[in-house]
């Protein structure tokens, strides 16, 4: 894990992550790795910058193969509502992005990876954007307990079915296991969420 410090700011990299960049676009011969990284990228960015107009300077920044991960310091932790600002600004960059880019070039491919990227964080899979949105959204409403419980419960109610039709896909199809293996990412995701590591 590599470690920088920056204004005040703790950034690590987990070495995992540019190792697997590098191996996406050494094998990707379509061009669609590299477009995956960028809206990534532009995804983060979003974020990021929310955080920062909020008036949120966060203490650590850990950058990994599961996405970014920020820890807010505590005198200057964002509300709820906020924080709802903040997950809605990676999503709507990819939104705007595909926006801009479908009126320019319809389908392409940098218009469905920006599509794509979007719409899939606006799902209520802890700890995707929709998820994030959703606890905060229940914490507002009842308690922090009540939130934990139900996004995970809602985490499993989605990705029970997307599961369910991937298998489906990959035994019709013979060979297309991507949305299955978007299902078990997913569900590894929400794993590790719930034991502290994403």
């Amino acid at each position: 894990m590599l470690r920088l410090r920056v204004g005040g700011i703790l950034f690590r990299l987990s070495l995992l992550f540019p190792a697997t960049v590098v191996v996406m676009l050494t094998f990707d011969q379509s061009g669609m790795a590299a477009w995956c990284v960028a809206a990534s990228a532009m995804h983060e960015t979003g974020h990021f910058l929310a955080l920062v107009l909020l008036g949120s300077r966060p203490e650590s920044v850990t950058l990994g193969v599961f996405g970014m991960r920020v820890v807010q310091r505590p005198q200057n932790r964002l509300s709820y509502r906020q924080n709802i600002v903040v997950s809605l600004a990676g999503p709507a960059v990819n939104l705007i992005s595909f926006a801009v880019l479908f009126s320019v070039g319809g389908w392409s491919v940098p218009a469905s990876v920006h599509f794509m990227l979007g719409a899939m964080n606006l799902m209520p899979v802890e700890p995707l954007d929709g998820g994030q949105i959703l606890y905060q959204l229940l914490a507002l409403w009842k308690d922090e307990t009540f939130a934990e419980r139900t996004a995970f419960a809602v985490s499993l109610c989605t990705l029970a079915p997307l599961a369910a039709a991937g298998f489906y896909v990959l035994i019709d199809s013979g060979y297309n296991f991507t949305l299955l293996m978007l299902a078990l990412y997913l569900g590894l995701l929400v794993i590790f969420k719930r034991r502290g590591i994403a």
